[in-house]
C-alpha cells in the first residue's frame, strides 16, 4: 500500500467543514486519498439520476367562504384536492366539520340551495347577530297574519253574496273602488302626521302598525254579523280596510329601516329579497291552515272565535320579534342617559389613569339589564331623564320673551356663534331645567353627538350652579353667571368629546346615527344672519307696468 499525501493550507484545516466548497479558489491542493497499490483503477464517476419530484405537502391550502359555510381545500397525500365543508358562525370561523363531501352530495346540495334561497348572502356575517331569532317570529307571524287574512275575506266575499240580488257587479266594484279609496286617503293622513317618528319609534311603530291590521280586521269579520245593507257594507269594509292600510304602510316604512340595521355589509337588497323569499312560504303555509279551518265551520261564531285566538297570539308573537331585534342604536333616551352617565363619570377625582380603569359606558346589553331606559329603548322611564330637545320649535321655547330670556339667548349666541349647533337652557313649567339644542343647515352626526355630550354637561354644570344661588332664575338670566357656565361647558366637552366617542364604539354602539324625532328645523344664529341676502323688494305699480 502507498500513500499519496496531498499538501493542505492550514486555512483549510482549520475551517469547519461545512463552508469548505470544491473550488479551486479556496483550496489549490488536492484533499488527502488512501489508494490500495492492489486495488483496481477508479471507474470515473457516472451521472448521477435526478432526483424525483416532490410531491406537493400534504395539509389545508385554502379556505373559501359560499353562501355561508367555509369550503376547506386541502391536499392528500396522493395529490389529490380534498374538499371538507364547515358552518360558519358569527364569532368564528372555523367550526366543527358538518360533511366532508356535502358539496357534492345531495344533502350538501339542498342545504346549499336553501340558503341562497332564504338567507342573506355570507350569513350570519353579513347581518345583525339577532337576525335570526328576529326572523323566525317574523316567519311565525307571517303564518297567523294570513290565517286572519283568509278569515277576512270569507267574510267580505259571504257578506257581498247576501246582499247580492240580481246582477249588482257595477254597484260592488263602486263599493270596492270606496274600501280602497278610503283606506289611500287615511294613509296618506297618517304618514304626513307621524312619519318624523318612524326612524326614532321604529319598534313602537311596529306594534301600532300591527295592532292597527288586527283592528281593521276585526271591522271586516264583524261584516258578518250585521245586516246586509250597502251603509253597514262600506263601515265594515271601508273602516277596517283604513286601519289594515294605515298598518300596511308602517310596517313597510319600519321594515325598510330593519333592513337597513340588518345588513352589516351593504347588502340591504340582498337581506330584503331574502325576507321576500321567507314571507311568501309563511303566507303559503298561512293559506293551508287558514283553508284547513274554513272546512271545518264557516259560521259567524266560529270565525270569530279563530279570530278571538289568532289576533292577541299574532300580537305577542310580534311584541316578543321586536324584543329580539337588539339595535345598537343610539336613540335620544339612550344617548341622553349614556351622555348623563360620562358627564358623571368624567368629574370623579381620580387620576386618569384609574378612571380608566374604574369607568367605561354600558353596552346595549348592560344598560338594558339596569332597567334605566323604557319601552324598547324608544321612551324614557322616568320623566325628569327627558331634559334634552333636539331641534324644537323656537317659537315653542321661547314662547313668552322676557328680558330674562333674552339675556339667556344672546349669551347662547354669543357662546355658539362659530358652533354648527347652539344650547339654550330654560326653565320649563314643572321647574326643571331643559336644555333646547338648535342646529346649523350644515349640521352632521358627529355635531349632534357632540351637542348631547355638551348639553349632558350643561345641565349638570347649572344645576350645581343653581344649588349655590338664590333661584334657578338668578342662574339663568344673569350673564355674570351664566357666561362663565357657557364658557366651561366649551372648555369640558372639547375636552371630553373623543373620549366619549371611543368609549361609545368601544362598548359597541353606533356612532354614525342618532334615532330622534328630526322634522327638518334649522336654525341661523349670531353672525350667519347678517349674510343671509335680503327679502327681495316687492313690486310697485310702475314696476310691473315696465
Amino acid at each position: 500500500m502507498r500513500f499519496v499525501v496531498g499538501r493542505l493550507p492550514l486555512r483549510c484545516v482549520h475551517r469547519p467543514v461545512s463552508t469548505l466548497r470544491p473550488s479551486p479558489l479556496l483550496c489549490r491542493f488536492t484533499p488527502i486519498r488512501l489508494q490500495s497499490t492492489q486495488a483496481p483503477a477508479q471507474e470515473p464517476p457516472q451521472p448521477s439520476e435526478p432526483p424525483p419530484a416532490k410531491a406537493p405537502t400534504a395539509g389545508l391550502f385554502a379556505v373559501e367562504h359560499d353562501s355561508g359555510r367555509a369550503r376547506h381545500l386541502s391536499w392528500s397525500e396522493k395529490g389529490e384536492m380534498q374538499t371538507e365543508w364547515r358552518e360558519i358562525s358569527s364569532g368564528t370561523v372555523d367550526m366543527k366539520p358538518a360533511s366532508t363531501s356535502a358539496g357534492a352530495s345531495i344533502v350538501g346540495r339542498f342545504t346549499s340551495w336553501l340558503r341562497q334561497m332564504f338567507l342573506p348572502t355570507n350569513y350570519p356575517q353579513s347581518v345583525h347577530v339577532s337576525y335570526l331569532p328576529y326572523h323566525i317570529l317574523q316567519f311565525l307571524e307571517g303564518i297567523v297574519g294570513t290565517v286572519v287574512g283568509v278569515l277576512c275575506n270569507q267574510a267580505l266575499l259571504v257578506s257581498v253574496g247576501i246582499s247580492a240580488e240580481g246582477s249588482i257587479l257595477g254597484a260592488v266594484a263602486v263599493q270596492w273602488i270606496i274600501k280602497d279609496g278610503a283606506g289611500e286617503i287615511a294613509k296618506l293622513w297618517f304618514i304626513r302626521r307621524y312619519s318624523p317618528f318612524f326612524d326614532s319609534h321604529p319598534k313602537t311603530f311596529n306594534l301600532i302598525g300591527s295592532g292597527s291590521v288586527l283592528l281593521g280586521s276585526g271591522l271586516q269579520i264583524a261584516a258578518l254579523l250585521i245586516p246586509p245593507t250597502l251603509e253597514n257594507f262600506l263601515l265594515c269594509a271601508a273602516g277596517g280596510n283604513v286601519f289594515k292600510m294605515v298598518g300596511g304602510a308602517i310596517w313597510l316604512t319600519c321594515h325598510i329601516k330593519f333592513i337597513r340595521l340588518f345588513s352589516k355589509q351593504g347588502n340591504m337588497g340582498d337581506v330584503a329579497a331574502k325576507a321576500e323569499s321567507q314571507g311568501s312560504v309563511s303566507q303559503l303555509l298561512g293559506y293551508g291552515v287558514g283553508v284547513g279551518l274554513l272546512a271545518v265551520s264557516q259560521s259567524p261564531a266560529y270565525l270569530y272565535s279563530v279570530f278571538a285566538v289568532a289576533a292577541p297570539l299574532h300580537l305577542v308573537t310580534i311584541a316578543y320579534m321586536l324584543r329580539v331585534a337588539t339595535f345598537e342604536l343610539l336613540t335620544l333616551p339612550r344617548l341622553t342617559f349614556l351622555a348623563k352617565d360620562y358627564a358623571a363619570g368624567a368629574g370623579r377625582p381620580e387620576s386618569e389613569e384609574e378612571r380608566n380603569l374604574l369607568f367605561s359606558l354600558p353596552s346595549l346589553a348592560e344598560l338594558e339589564r339596569r332597567e334605566e331606559i323604557g319601552f324598547y329603548g324608544e321612551f324614557f322611564k322616568h320623566k325628569e331623564d327627558n331634559y334634552l330637545e333636539l331641534a324644537p320649535k323656537l317659537e315653542d321655547i321661547i314662547a313668552s320673551p322676557t328680558p330674562a330670556t333674552r339675556e339667556t339667548w344672546d349669551a347662547c349666541v354669543e357662546a355658539f356663534n362659530n358652533n354648527p349647533y347652539l344650547l339654550y337652557p330654560h326653565m320649563a313649567a314643572d321647574g326643571t331645567c331643559k336644555i333646547a339644542a338648535f342646529y346649523r343647515p350644515s349640521i352632521t352626526t358627529d355635531n349632534i353627538l357632540r351637542s348631547a355630550l355638551h348639553a349632558a354637561f350643561l345641565e349638570r354644570h347649572i344645576a350645581r350652579v343653581q344649588a349655590s344661588k338664590d333661584g334657578p332664575l338668578e342662574a339663568l338670566g344673569n350673564r355674570e353667571v351664566l357666561d362663565p357656565v357657557l364658557a366651561k361647558s366649551q372648555e369640558w366637552t372639547t375636552l371630553h368629546y373623543l373620549e366619549f366617542k371611543n368609549m361609545l364604539t368601544d362598548s359597541g354602539w353606533q356612532t354614525d346615527e342618532i334615532a330622534f324625532a328630526d322634522r327638518g328645523r334649522r336654525v341661523l344664529w349670531g353672525s350667519a344672519t347678517h349674510t343671509q341676502p335680503p327679502p327681495p323688494a316687492p313690486l310697485s305699480a310702475s314696476s310691473i307696468e315696465k
